[in-house]
């Protein structure tokens, strides 16, 4: 008979880390860090200490590795970064359960600089939330953004990451404080980033050899979300019926198969979507250097770091 004093005992926690496996598996894919560098190069203006950078840092990149694990899910995506996504490796109960513990562990790194990071970090989670939200609603039933709407869909979603950043580093700048931020000209460029990185990803999922290898082929096609591309096709009267039924059979199917692709493909082609896209990147792209080369001339100097990651930005959209 086992010993009934074992339940009057006090026993240690249980330690997190199989709770954060499949978050630590993402992690461990491929990376550009894109996001570290950004807040490097934003933090040539802002000057916060190191101990509250590094902190700032992890928020954001737990924030960012969590809504990627939940979006794998919620996308049906099969890969990331080349490599089979976290809940085709652990499942997806607990595949949610680790993104959601992330997100909670965001929360507590945030508290270790002040009750405003909290409130900064909340405002942020819940935009995120929003835009997510309204991509997945129009996914669902099958309505069509405007391009207005789509653009405030970025901006609640992947154009939160980046001024969540700022608005927890401007807290603990020792430069660049005094800033209205009701005109701050820095969030401004980031929320053109913002735009400008999203379009650049919808249009490289679908012409972008290295997308194909790191997230299937054409796989927002799957997905079945509303790209730029996608909007601006169903505008034409001619191609855009015969696009709407393709859509629909994609809902029905769960993805579209090889030949239903290269069907949307050449209505993208047909109406000139993808050329409209790419000239549309070109413009956001030239607007974000000027705004960039503008806030330079306020600060009286040459942020490299911003510059060189807009430069890598634009080889990658150049050569889609």
């Amino acid at each position: 008979m086992q010993d009934p004093s074992l339940w009057f005992e006090k026993h240690p926690a249980l330690s997190d880390k199989i709770v954060r496996e499949p978050c630590d598996y993402t992690k461990g894919l491929p990376s550009k860090q894109t996001l570290n560098n950004l807040i490097d190069g934003l933090n040539v203006w802002y000057k916060v200490p190191s101990p509250e950078l590094e902190i700032i840092k992890l928020i954001c990149e737990m924030l960012h590795r969590s809504c990627l694990v939940i979006d794998d899910i919620q996308d049906n995506s099969d890969l990331r970064r080349g490599e089979p996504a976290a809940h085709m490796v652990f499942g997806v109960p607990q595949t949610i359960n680790s993104a959601t513990y992330l997100l909670v562990k965001c929360f507590e790194e945030a508290s270790k600089l002040s009750l405003s990071a909290v409130t900064i970090l909340t405002q942020g989670v819940s935009k995120i939330h929003v835009g997510q939200g309204y991509d997945l609603h129009w996914t669902f039933h099958g309505n069509v953004p405007s391009e207005k709407e789509y653009i405030r869909m970025i901006d609640g979603k992947t154009g939160s990451f980046f001024p969540l950043a700022i608005r927890l580093m401007r807290e603990h700048a020792t430069a660049t404080r005094n800033v209205d931020i009701s005109v701050d000209p820095i969030e401004e460029l980031l929320l053109l980033l913002g735009r400008f990185y999203q379009i650049r990803d919808d249009y490289n999922n679908l012409v972008s050899p290295e997308y194909v290898k790191a997230k299937g082929n054409l796989s927002d096609l799957d997905e079945g979300k509303y790209s730029i591309m996608i909007i601006h096709a169903l505008k034409n009267t001619t191609e855009g019926t015969k696009l709407k039924s393709l859509l629909t059979l994609r809902s029905r199917q769960g993805n579209l198969s090889v030949e239903q692709k290269k069907v949307v493909m050449g209505i993208l082609a047909r109406t000139e979507s993808m050329e409209y896209t790419f000239h549309l990147l070109r413009e956001l792209l030239e607007e974000t250097k000027n705004r960039l080369r503008n806030i330079e001339d306020l600060f009286g100097g040459r942020n490299s770091i911003l510059q060189t990651i807009l430069e890598k930005l634009e080889v990658a959209s150049m050569e889609a």
